[in-house]
């Protein structure tokens, strides 16, 4: 079995273990042996041991080879470690849990055992034992142990990365072939046709804007332009069109405000206004103005609506807008597009962030900022706790 087949991340472990986060004076086998860190190893990131060229003194007897860290020593046989010779230089089994047996290497030899529970600190032995229980959010109930200053450090953090993810996950919308501003338009036009996209038809809009990159935009007026793209999508097909050519749109669990035929429409009226305003606009506008005049040409009704814009504006308009100042050298649209984003405040569905609620930690720290859904995505789902500042909190309380 392979060690992602755990129920549990390891990398907690293997972060306490690391960095030394427990009391690691006084350290005694499970058999009453006293034993010595001399250097813990090093991570490996490849088959085999967890922690490599590792040094400890067991007794009077001075070892030099691997580590393995587990939750509990049934996972040393679970892994199938105690067949395998690429764990035979295991010097030191490491697991959390109490245990009153051995490991023991593929030539039976039995592997000296520290169980590290009783050396950790009472808050990160309640915050680990609450963590194995396995809950969506592993700090729930921790809170006497969790200051409302690391997790609004956390989210801070949190929303930094997400700023960053979202200007890089742009660049794939742009075309380096184009001259620059005819790839930055087109990758701010695929963006928010993404956007619009969201949750059913992301990849069916991103295949309607490219379609409509092939059309000469200035041979129509931005009413027939809309039609167009509606044809193009198969909505308002006509008998002269052929159906094999038409996008599959997923209207399933489809809100009537985000229906393909009105996303459709919207994003078009979008398209438009992007390329009939002079592109020397975009690089001196006010941020602000310039989207408001942008959403003040969809006249599609009912419109995006604010929920959606405000969510719009922070992941496509503004890291887009920060792409175009480090395309073209403007420090001070780059600096503006970050201040915005620091204290831009959208306008996130409640059911996204559930989770917090369980915290009982203030909404205001979250429930308007878009690095919220980061965390959740990239930290809290994936369990990757171990480089959370609320988890560090914990191992320094």
């Amino acid at each position: 079995m392979s060690k992602s087949a755990s129920p549990y991340h390891e990398k907690l472990l293997h972060k306490i273990w690391v960095n030394r986060h427990f009391n690691f004076h006084n350290l005694e086998t499970i058999d009453g042996q006293k034993i010595r860190i001399h250097d813990p190893g090093r991570i490996n990131k490849s088959d085999g041991p967890d922690f490599l060229s590792a040094e400890i003194t067991v007794e009077q007897l001075r070892w030099f080879g691997n580590v393995e860290l587990h939750w509990s020593l049934p996972d040393w046989r679970a892994h199938n470690h105690h067949n395998d010779p690429n764990y035979d230089n295991v010097i030191l089994h490491v697991v959390y849990n109490t245990t009153d047996s051995h490991s023991r290497r593929s030539d039976e030899t039995q592997i000296p055992t520290l169980c590290l529970a009783p050396y950790l600190s009472r808050p990160l032995q309640s915050f680990l034992k609450q963590y194995q229980r396995n809950p969506e959010l592993p700090c729930a109930g921790q809170l006497s142990f969790i200051s409302e200053e690391a997790f609004a450090q956390q989210l801070q953090k949190a929303h930094k990365e997400y700023f960053e993810q979202k200007v890089d996950d742009l660049i794939a919308f742009y075309e380096a072939s184009l001259p620059p501003s005819k790839a930055w338009q087109k990758m701010l036009t695929i963006g928010l046709f993404d956007g619009l996209g969201i949750s059913h038809n992301r990849a069916q809009m991103r295949k309607l804007a490219n379609l409509l990159f092939n059309k000469t935009i200035d041979a129509y007026s931005k009413n027939t332009f809309r039609i167009r793209a509606l044809r193009l999508a198969g909505v308002n097909a006509t008998a002269n069109d052929n159906p094999q050519e038409f996008i599959n749109w997923n209207h399933k669990g489809c809100r009537p405000g985000n229906h393909p035929r009105l996303r459709i429409q919207q994003a078009t009226e979008l398209f438009w206004h992007i390329y009939q305003r002079p592109f020397e606009q975009w690089l001196q506008g006010d941020l602000d103005k310039l989207w408001e005049e942008l959403l003040d040409e969809v006249q599609t009704k009912p419109g995006i609506g604010q929920e959606r814009a405000s969510i719009l504006f922070g992941t496509v308009f503004l890291p887009s807008m920060y792409f175009l100042g480090n395309l073209f050298f403007k420090e001070g649209l780059k600096s503006h597009c970050w201040s915005l984003w620091q204290k831009h405040e959208a306008q996130i569905p409640s059911s996204l962030l559930k989770l917090f609620n369980n915290t009982d930690m203030p909404s205001s720290l979250y429930k308007k900022k878009l690095g919220s859904i980061y965390q959740l995505r990239s930290y809290c789902r994936p369990r990757n706790c171990q480089d959370c500042k609320v988890f560090k909190s914990v191992i320094s309380s």
